[in-house]
């Protein structure tokens, strides 16, 4: 008697955890479906709280698009699949600037020719900006 009250306790165990488990994941799932802000601590310096000018922002091929507060990867997420880690490590966020100013919050790892790319995860336009994914038409 005292073995199977074992037995089934045992069973309810695994089959609870099983159950905490595929909330977990399913959690975890809807978190991976949205963009997670790029973090705050990874600054150069002093950064002033100042809100961007941006009025606009052109992607080559895409047209304008709504601009979104903070670093530029906000507004151009969707455009660009391959941003994975959002601190400037990765450089899947790459984008030729071909018009405007930006302002550089962190520091980039990430190696890339800045005299003429930026990583969107990283900066903050500072006006009107036009830029284009490499690859792309402009």
């Amino acid at each position: 008697m005292f073995a199977q009250t074992l037995l089934g306790l045992g069973l309810l165990s695994l089959v609870a955890a099983l159950g905490l488990t595929l909330v977990g994941v399913g959690a975890l799932w809807g978190q991976r479906a949205t963009r997670k802000p790029a973090p705050a601590s990874v600054s150069v310096g002093p950064v002033e709280a100042v809100a961007p000018l941006a009025t606009s922002v052109v992607l080559e091929g895409k047209g304008p698009l709504p601009l979104e507060q903070g670093v530029l990867l906000n507004t151009l997420w969707e455009h660009l699949p391959s941003a994975d880690c959002q601190s400037g490590e990765c450089g899947g966020c790459k984008v030729r600037l071909l018009e405007g100013e930006v302002r550089w919050i962190r520091q980039p790892l990430a190696q890339f020719d800045r005299s003429t790319h930026i990583l969107a995860c990283s900066c903050e336009p500072l006006g009107p900006v036009r830029c284009a994914v490499d690859g792309v038409a402009t």
